[in-house]
């Protein structure tokens, strides 16, 4: 628990974490919001001749998990099928948004 004696569980699922009475405390969510912009404006940047193939590609140098041994129409392949599973995903997430708010239960409930 926190300083203020809140636990994980002490939270509600769903957007009742956010928007609900007992939400997330308004200092948590910043602090979620800062570390995303921290990494959006200093970690994840597109640094020039660091080997950036594409709109995306933010390895920086840094991390390579063998990227660079793929021939093309592997890398075009293996690019399509990240987009796809992030669009489903996407999906996935948006209905489980859209049960809770027309049956007022979370997907665990």
């Amino acid at each position: 628990s926190d300083y203020a004696g809140n636990s994980f569980g002490s939270f509600p699922n769903g957007l009742a974490a956010v928007f609900g009475p007992d939400a997330i405390p308004q200092a948590g969510l910043a602090q979620i919001v800062a570390f995303v912009g921290f990494l959006e404006l200093f970690v994840m940047k597109d640094i020039e001749g660091t080997g950036n193939e594409f709109v995306g590609d933010f390895r920086n140098g840094s991390l390579d998990f063998g990227w660079d041994t793929f021939d093309e129409e592997t890398k075009l392949s293996k690019r399509a099928i990240e987009l796809n599973n992030g669009r489903a995903a996407m999906m996935g997430i948006m209905g489980n948004m859209v049960a809770e708010v027309l049956t007022g239960q979370t997907m665990y409930e």
